[in-house]
C-alpha cells in the first residue's frame, strides 16, 4: 500500500503545472526526482510532440501557396513572412499550453481529492497495522526466548557430539593404522597371487591343447556313442519283453505261494499235534513205538513239500533277479540326474562367489585379482569334465564381510577429503548393481526352490517305491523265516542252500540300493544347507544394503548440520518498522523454525 502512495503521489507531481499560484498548491520536490513517467493518454510532452508536428506540416502548404510571390520579392520579405510565421506558431503553442493547463488544473484537483481520501485509509490502515505488529513483536520476543532455549539445548548436543567425533577419529586413525598393515600384507599376497597367476596360466595352455587333442577324439566316441545307444534301445526293447513275461510269471508265482501258504497252515496245525503227541509219547516211549514209526513216515512226507518249497522259492529268486537290475538301472539315472543338478548349483554358488570377489578388487583398484578370476573362470569353462569348483565353507560370508568394511573405508576417506558428491554417485551406482545382482540372485533362488521342489516329488516317489520295496522284503522274510523252520527239522538239501544264496544276495541289494538312498538324502541334505546359506548370504547383502543407504543418509544429515550450523552463526537482523521488513522477518523465522525440525529429526534419527 505504501508503495502505491508514493507512486500516486508522484504521479499528482508530474500531473500538477509548474505555474500554478502558491495558494492552490506548491510543487513537491518529488516532482524533480521523478521524471515524466505517469502523465496519462493526455500528457503534456505527447501533446506538445502533436502539435509541432502539426504546425510544421502547416507551415509547407503556406510556402507552397506563397511560392510565386516569394520568386519576384527579395530576402527581406523572406525574413518578414518567417518571422510571422514563428509568431503564428508561438500564438497557436500559447493557446494549446492554456487549454491543457486549463485540463491539467481540473485534472489536478480530481487527483488531489482522491490523494486526501486515499491518505486518510492509509492512516486507518498504518494504525491497524502498528496494533499489529505490537502483537506480533510480543509473540515474536516469546519466540525468540523459545529459540535461544533451543539453542542452547543444541549447543549442549553439538558439544556431546564433538567428543564423540573425536573418539570416532582416534578410532579412525587406529582403523587407518590397522589398514595400511592389512594393504601390506595384501601387496604381498598379490605377488604371490601373481606367481600362481603365471603357473595357472602355463597349466591353462597344456590344458588347452589337451582339450584340442581330446575334441579330436571326441568325434570318435560320439560314434560309439550312437550305436551304444541304440543296441542300449535293442536291450531295453529285450527286457521290456521279458519283463512282461517276468510280470505273468510272477503272477502265477503268486498264486502258488497262496497254496503254499495254505499247505503252510495245515503243516502248523499238523506240528501243533505232532507236538502234543511227542509230549504225550515222551512220557509213553516204551509203550508207542509203533506210533513212532507213523511219526517218521509223516516226517518223509513233510520233508518232501519243503524240498517242493524250495524248488518254488528257487524260481521266485530267478524271477527277483532281473526285476532288481531294472531298479538299479533307473536309480543309476536319477543319481545322474540328480549329480548334473548339483553341478548346475555349485556352478551358480561359484558365479556369485566370482561376483563379490570381483565388486571387492574393483573397490580396492586392483587389477591384478581381476585377471586371476578370469583366468580361474576361463579354467573352469575349459576343463573337459565342466565340474564347478566347490566354494570353501565361510568364503561368501568373508568375501561380504570384506566388502562391507571397503565401503565403509571409502566413506570414511570421502568424507575426511570433501570430494563427497562424486563418492556418493560412485556409491549411488554400485548400490543399483548391487539391487540388479540381488535381482538375479533372487530369480537364482526361485530357480533353485524349483528344483528343490521337483527333487522332494523325486524323494516322495523314492519313498514310495522303498515302501513297497521293503513290504516286499517283509513278505521275503516272512517266508525266509518259514523255510528255515523248515529245514531246522532236517539238514538242508542242495537246494536248499541255492535258495539261501539268493536270498543272501537279495538282501545285499537291498543293502546296497539302501545305501544309495541314504547317500542321495545325505547329498540331498547338503544342497538344502547349501540353500540355506545362499538364503542367508541375501539376507546379509539386503542388511548390507540397508546399512549403506543409513550412511548416505547420516553424510546428508550432516551436510544440512554445518549448513544450519553456520546460519546460526551469522548476526540476526533486527525487526523494521515497515510492513516489507516485517514479512521478511516473518519468512525467516518459519525458515529457521523449519530448520530446527530438521535438526531436531536428526537427532531423533542419530
Amino acid at each position: 500500500m505504501s508503495a502505491f502512495c508514493l507512486d500516486l503521489q508522484a504521479s499528482a507531481g508530474v500531473s500538477a503545472p509548474l505555474e500554478l499560484d502558491s495558494d492552490s498548491m506548491e510543487p513537491r520536490d518529488d516532482f524533480q526526482r521523478h521524471p515524466l513517467r505517469h502523465s496519462g493518454p493526455g500528457g503534456l510532452g505527447m501533446a506538445l510532440e502533436e502539435e509541432l508536428v502539426v504546425l510544421t506540416t502547416e507551415a509547407p502548404d503556406m510556402t507552397d501557396l506563397e511560392a510565386p510571390v516569394v520568386v519576384h520579392n527579395s530576402d527581406l520579405l523572406s525574413l518578414f513572412r518567417q518571422k510571422e510565421k514563428d509568431l503564428v506558431l508561438a500564438a497557436k503553442l500559447g493557446k494549446a499550453l492554456l487549454e491543457r493547463n486549463q485540463d491539467l488544473t481540473k485534472q489536478y484537483e480530481k487527483m488531489h481529492k482522491d490523494l486526501n481520501e486515499k491518505l486518510e485509509h492509509l492512516e486507518q490502515e498504518k494504525h491497524e497495522l502498528r496494533r499489529r505488529m505490537e502483537s506480533r513483536e510480543g509473540e515474536w520476543e516469546g519466540r525468540v526466548a523459545e529459540l535461544e532455549t533451543d539453542v542452547q539445548q543444541l549447543q549442549d548436543e553439538l558439544e556431546r557430539q564433538q567428543v564423540q567425533l573425536r573418539e570416532a577419529d582416534r578410532d579412525k586413525s587406529k582403523t587407518i593404522s590397522e589398514l595400511s598393515e592389512q594393504n601390506h600384507r595384501l601387496l604381498e599376497e598379490l605377488s604371490r597371487a601373481a606367481e600362481v597367476e603365471r603357473q595357472l596360466s602355463t597349466q591353462v595352455h597344456s590344458l588347452r591343447d589337451d582339450f584340442k587333442e581330446k575334441s579330436l577324439s571326441t568325434n570318435q566316441h560320439m560314434a560309439r556313442l550312437e550305436t551304444l545307444q541304440a543296441e542300449q534301445g535293442l536291450e531295453i526293447r529285450m527286457l521290456s519283453e521279458r519283463k512282461m513275461e517276468l510280470e505273468h510269471r510272477v503272477h502265477t508265482v503268486l498264486e502258488e505261494n497262496e497254496l503254499l501258504q495254505n499247505t503252510v497252515d495245515n503243516l502248523r496245525e499238523q506240528t501243533l499235534v505232532l507236538e502234543k503227541q511227542c509230549h504225550e509219547k515222551d512220557l509213553q516211549l516204551r509203550q508207542n513205538q509203533l506210533e513212532l514209526h507213523e511219526v517218521r513216515a509223516s516226517h518223509r512226507q513233510l520233508s518232501a513239500r519243503v524240498l517242493e518249497l524250495s524248488e518254488d522259492h528257487s524260481v521266485q529268486g530267478e524271477t527277483l533277479h532281473p526285476s532288481s537290475l531294472m531298479c538299479e538301472i533307473e536309480q543309476s539315472m536319477e543319481q545322474e540326474e540328480q549329480e548334473q543338478e548339483r553341478e548346475q548349483l555349485r556352478l551358480q554358488l561359484w558365479g556369485a562367489y566370482c561376483e563379490v570377489r570381483s565388486l571387492c578388487s574393483h573397490l580396492r583398484g586392483n587389477d591384478v585379482t581381476d585377471s586371476a578370476l578370469s583366468t580361474d573362470s576361463s579354467m573352469d569353462e575349459s576343463s573337459e569334465t565342466s565340474s564347478a569348483k566347490d566354494v570353501p565353507t565361510g568364503s561368501l560370508h568373508t568375501g561380504l564381510l570384506e566388502l562391507r568394511r571397503l565401503t565403509q573405508h571409502l566413506l570414511d576417506g570421502n568424507e575426511s577429503t570433501g570430494s563427497r558428491r562424486s563418492d556418493e554417485e560412485a556409491l549411488e551406482e554400485q548400490l543399483r548393481k548391487l539391487g540388479e545382482e540381488l535381482r538375479e540372485v533372487r530369480e537364482l533362488y526361485e530357480a533353485e526352490q524349483d528344483k528343490n521342489h521337483s527333487s522332494e516329488d523325486e524323494l516322495l516317489q523314492l519313498h514310495n517305491q522303498m515302501s513297497l520295496l521293503s513290504v516286499e522284503m517283509c513278505s521275503l522274510r516272512e517266508e525266509n523265516e518259514q523255510i528255515r523252520k523248515m529245514a531246522e527239522v532236517r539238514e538242508p538239501s542242495e537246494q536248499l542252500q541255492s535258495a539261501i544264496r539268493d536270498r543272501d544276495e537279495a538282501i545285499a541289494k537291498k543293502k546296497a540300493v539302501e545305501m544309495e538312498l541314504a547317500k542321495c538324502k545325505i547329498d540331498i541334505m547338503s544342497l538344502n544347507s547349501q540353500l540355506l546359506d545362499a538364503i542367508q548370504q541375501k539376507l546379509n547383502l539386503s542388511q548390507q544394503l540397508e546399512a549403506w543407504q543409513d550412511d548416505m543418509h547420516r553424510v546428508i544429515d550432516q551436510q544440512l548440520m554445518d549448513k544450519h550450523q553456520d546460519e546460526w552463526r551469522s548476526p540476526h537482523t533486527s525487526l523494521s518498522s515497515t510492513v516489507a521488513r516485517s514479512a521478511r522477518s516473518s519468512r525467516r523465522a518459519q525458515h529457521m523454525s523449519d530448520g530446527d525440525k530438521r535438526l531436531f529429526s536428526f537427532f531423533k534419527k542419530s
